[in-house]
């Protein structure tokens, strides 16, 4: 391998500019020259100027990216350009590495690096992860762990997970569960709820973390389907004995989605004896469901007693205040800002699906990153009509009773109730002020519609409210504020 020194890119590059410049610096600026040409300039500047060179050390680059979403949006969307400016700067013996960092809730960052999928020379570095201290054995850690294909996603951690309402009881049970598996009462621990509500997410979490922490090694996750295939192609070839014996090694065993093991027998059968081995050597298993495992049809009863031995702890879809933490996240991650308006569209109009809400941010990151436009609410809503199907409707005191519930976090029950709480009369009162304002009702249909209140207590309510928006600067913001809510809800 020749070495490489700033001669390489002699013709970019000034004798004066060398001199204020580190090597490293100097390679990769010769690497975005060749870059810039051959991609829009907005995708340019927006995936990659903020990138920096770290080290450069004979044929092999380092370089840092702002987080985990970025390393992959580059690696999946801009390879073939890294790959030959890397060729054409340093040569075919060129290596790249990426620096991830990683910011925790609490402590350190932690910079992970990672190698760059397409080296010149097809061979791979060995992914290492760098902290503050790393004990002497990390090495060989390491690559014990390689040994084993767990088939986590690195990605799924509880520091990328966005605790709310919705998720709280398994999140918490979740997180007892890695510091202390298969010695703690939620043995097997069961998470329900509805596609796409981060069930996933939270089970590898635990395996991330078990294995983080060293608790062991031994870690696999895998989905009810590829067990089922697994388990039908080990009876074909003679292999059952090693099927189950394998399963049965394991220390921590997730299956997503046992759902699908409905009706089949067989199968159940063998889960069944697996189960049994691993919980009697207090063995964690962790399980998903779509639904309560007493409403799965097609189980049997004995699988259905054990897997209610532990804990079931469901996940409902987010509220709005977690739909908008989670946008937020995922847009910190990919270290891109949003115009409120845009963040409050998405979060008010996909409501049911986590994995929709940060399917949005990807696909209007990708939209901008073609059609070099500002992502403003009007190119929002046209790139996500696909998603966000319903994108106008017209203005209904049901709207009206969304984004009322939505700013006072209340419930319709208490709003159109008799409960004098301050926050739960005050929603009331903002209600019927809106509903005048905003729409054609008559004063007795926005009585019966808020609780089956004559129009004596709606005038009430408008007066009240125009009295207090007229004299006070806070309240015509709160209103100016719900009613963006209410623009956007019926949009």
């Amino acid at each position: 391998m020749p070495e490489v020194t700033s001669k390489t890119f002699s013709e970019n590059q000034s004798s004066q500019h060398r001199k204020s410049t580190t090597m490293e610096q100097q390679v990769w600026e010769a690497c975005l020259d060749v870059i810039k040409d051959k991609i829009n300039p907005l995708a340019f500047k927006t995936w990659f100027l903020p990138i920096r060179p770290l080290n450069f050390s004979g044929s092999e680059l380092t370089i840092e990216v702002p987080s985990q979403f970025f390393y992959e949006w580059i690696e999946e969307n801009y390879s073939s350009f890294l790959k030959q400016a890397l060729k054409e700067v340093i040569g075919p013996e060129a290596r790249l590495m990426y620096s991830i960092v990683m910011d925790k809730s609490q402590g350190q960052p932690v910079t992970i690096e990672l190698p760059h999928q397409n080296t010149m020379n097809g061979d791979f570095i060995s992914a290492s992860r760098s902290s503050e201290k790393q004990p002497d054995n990390h090495v060989d850690f390491e690559r014990n762990l390689a040994r084993f294909e767990t088939h986590l996603n690195s990605k799924y951690t509880f520091e990328t997970l966005i605790r709310g309402d919705c998720n709280s009881l398994a999140f918490a049970a979740a997180k007892a569960v890695a510091q202390s598996p298969g010695q703690n009462a939620f043995n097997p621990l069961v998470i329900y709820g509805g596609v796409g509500l981060g069930k996933t997410h939270i089970m590898q979490a635990v395996g991330n973390s078990v294995r983080l922490n060293r608790l062991s090694e031994r870690v696999l996750y895998v989905s009810s389907e590829k067990f089922a295939i697994d388990f039908v192609n080990a009876i074909q070839n003679g292999k059952i004995q090693e099927f189950s014996s394998f399963y049965r090694s394991i220390d921590v065993l997730i299956i997503d989605d046992i759902q699908f093991f409905s009706g089949k027998e067989k199968t159940q059968e063998e889960i069944f004896h697996i189960f049994n081995t691993l919980h009697q050597s207090n063995k964690q298993i962790i399980l998903s469901a779509d639904r309560p495992i007493k409403d799965i049809k097609g189980i049997e009863d004995r699988l259905i007693s054990r897997f209610n031995w532990g804990l079931s702890a469901d996940i409902q879809p987010p509220d709005y205040e977690t739909r908008k933490a989670i946008i937020l996240s995922k847009l910190h991650q990919s270290g891109v800002n949003l115009n409120e308006s845009v963040i409050e569209f998405i979060a008010t109009n996909v409501t049911e699906n986590v994995r929709e809400l940060e399917g949005c941010i990807v696909k209007l990151l990708a939209a901008q990153s073609l059609d070099n436009q500002e992502i403003d609410l009007h190119f929002t809503k046209s790139t996500l009509k696909d998603i966000i199907r319903h994108t106008t409707k017209q203005l209904t005191l049901d709207t009206i009773e969304k984004a009322i519930c939505s700013y006072f976090l209340i419930t319709p029950n208490d709003l159109k109730g008799k409960s004098k709480k301050k926050e739960i009369a005050v929603g009331r009162q903002v209600a019927m002020y809106l509903a005048k304002q905003m729409t054609d009702s008559s004063l007795k249909t926005i009585g019966l519609h808020f609780g089956g209140r004559d129009h004596s207590t709606v005038i009430h309510a408008v007066n009240t409210m125009a009295k207090k928006v007229e004299s006070g600067t806070d309240e015509r913001k709160k209103i100016e504020e719900i009613k963006k809510r209410i623009e956007i809800l019926s949009m």
